[in-house]
């Protein structure tokens, strides 16, 4: 028999990585997931993948092509407004607040630093600066949606490598902003909340 014309059989692992890719697919559709399936699905299947259309699709095929991790940072990690972080990526933080001024769990920085928006489209965030978007929590930001895009695009400036351009990154939120929705390179759509797992999927710290 031609074993060229005979798909060959998927082994063990291999359906099982299938089954997380169908699952990570119906969460992109919008599926309502819980906290713990969106734990499973929030970690690729091989490695990190550090374009959204490779997350989505999990690169099956593309085992000589895996990396181990993006080199991203967290939102986390650009709240510290140190000078080795931030000058790097040509933005401003903005001055920062006495501490007498800012209450526990607010961000400690005036609005004086680059604004978010003039940067990205839209005006979801008002005249807030990219230091206090990082700072947004969940009830004002829901999933922390500009805190990772603001991470993503200070790693984009900061990282040639990181997998992203600072232009991919604005343009992932022109389009959440505009359609409430991404869709990648290779056509997959992806919800506000998919698009904050793909971010996190970049980071090197939690």
């Amino acid at each position: 028999m031609d074993k060229t014309s005979v798909e060959p059989e998927l082994n063990i692992s291999d359906k099982e990585a299938d089954c997380t890719l169908r699952s990570r697919r119906k969460i992109l559709k919008g599926a309502t997931v819980t906290p713990l399936l969106m734990t499973v699905v929030s970690r690729p299947v091989l490695g990190a993948q550090c374009s959204p259309s490779a997350w989505v699709s999990g690169n099956l095929s593309d085992h000589g092509h895996e990396r181990d991790t993006c080199g991203g940072r967290s939102p986390g990690y650009w709240q510290t407004n140190r000078h080795y972080r931030w000058s790097p990526t040509g933005y401003n933080p903005g001055t920062k607040e006495d501490q007498d001024h800012a209450g526990h769990g607010q961000c400690p920085y005036k609005s004086d630093g680059t604004k978010f928006h003039e940067i990205f489209a839209g005006h979801r965030y008002s005249d807030k600066s990219l230091m206090q978007v990082l700072w947004l929590e969940g009830h004002d930001d829901k999933y922390q949606l500009g805190a990772h895009i603001v991470a993503a695009l200070l790693n984009a400036a900061s990282m040639p490598d990181y997998g992203m351009s600072v232009d991919n990154v604005k343009e992932i939120y022109r389009q959440l902003e505009m359609y409430g929705e991404y869709r990648t390179s290779t056509g997959e759509t992806m919800t506000p909340e998919a698009v904050v797992m793909f971010i996190q999927n970049t980071f090197l710290d939690s």
